[in-house]
């Protein structure tokens, strides 16, 4: 089987940019339209805007966010990836090249506000992966992994703009791995998920990071004993419906037997709250160094929307 260490690993091909430009659409139509009627924020789904007194949009590409849901109401997104990788690095942090790894993933995200600093979300997805390692071509399809999460964020401090949050959950191996010809698009494992994240604002600006540990059980190891990972991200809020941000996403996978994991890469990307109802995010995510992993390229496409 071959990880990412969950990152998100996407190159684009036809598919993946006729579904950019299809998600992109509502833009114009959102933009002719300039002025929305006016709200009361409190009751909005998605977090505010930089037109609005709470300040930019929270949400990134890779790196998670602190605001919740509010109470009563549900976001749900769909995303897309493609992914691809030629080279890889051995455990001296050296590249060399190998034959393609590639993997399409549909990705289905439900998020539900509870209470008025929680909510809980669930993840499913499903995927095509093919491997040309050593010569040889395997293809693997089925259902992804599945992941159950509760959010509680336990500050929100408006006078300094900062929010903080602990998110903890599972991770379920919802698909039969033995259905995926010894390529699988998932860890096959059970994994007890958790995370703290915190954003902060300066005006339009904005910045999150967060840190957290995943820690498998069950059976289909393989060696992983953990991985740990932590994501810086920043970005600003130049138009009410259009945020550019950068992100620094880092992983390390302890493994038993073997060596380490480790990835560091890049993200760039587009978050777009269209309106209160409808957020589009885009970015590519770059592998810049690593060991005993694949090096990916990365294009992620989701549209979200909120009632």
């Amino acid at each position: 089987m071959r990880l990412s260490n969950g990152f998100i690993s996407i190159s684009i091909n036809g598919f993946a940019v006729a579904l950019l430009l299809s998600l992109l659409c509502p833009v114009a139509v959102c933009r002719a339209e300039e002025t929305p009627p006016a709200s009361d924020a409190s009751t909005e789904p998605f977090a505010a805007t930089a037109a609005e007194e709470e300040g930019p949009e929270h949400g990134k590409i890779n790196t998670p966010d602190p605001s919740v849901v509010d109470p009563g109401h549900f976001e749900i997104e769909a995303s897309y990836l493609y992914a691809n990788a030629k080279h890889s690095w051995n455990g001296n942090g050296n590249v060399f090249s190998h034959g393609a790894a590639q993997t399409d993933q549909a990705g289905l995200l439900i998020t539900a506000g509870a209470l008025e600093n929680l909510d809980f979300s669930v993840f499913g997805r499903t995927g095509w992966l093919k491997d040309k390692e050593n010569g040889g071509l395997e293809n693997g399809s089925g259902i992804g992994d599945a992941s159950f999460n509760g959010r509680y964020r336990f500050l929100e401090d408006k006078e300094l703009n900062l929010e903080a949050a602990y998110i903890g959950g599972f991770t379920a191996p919802a698909g039969n791995h033995l259905d995926f010809n010894a390529s699988g698009i998932d860890q096959d494992f059970w994994s007890w998920d958790q995370t703290l994240v915190a954003t902060k604002d300066w005006g339009a600006w904005t910045a999150n990071a967060d840190v957290g540990f995943s820690l498998p059980f069950g059976e289909h190891l393989e060696g992983t004993r953990g991985i740990a990972n932590a994501d810086l991200a920043g970005g600003y809020q130049v138009l009410s419906w259009l945020q550019p941000e950068l992100e620094l996403n880092y992983a390390h996978t302890f493994m038993a037997g073997a060596g380490d994991q480790d990835v560091v890469a890049t993200t760039i990307g587009l978050v777009m709250p269209i309106d209160e109802r409808l957020r589009i995010d885009t970015g590519v995510q770059q592998g810049l160094w690593g060991r005993n992993a694949d090096r990916m390229t990365s294009l992620y496409i989701a549209a979200k929307t909120a009632f």
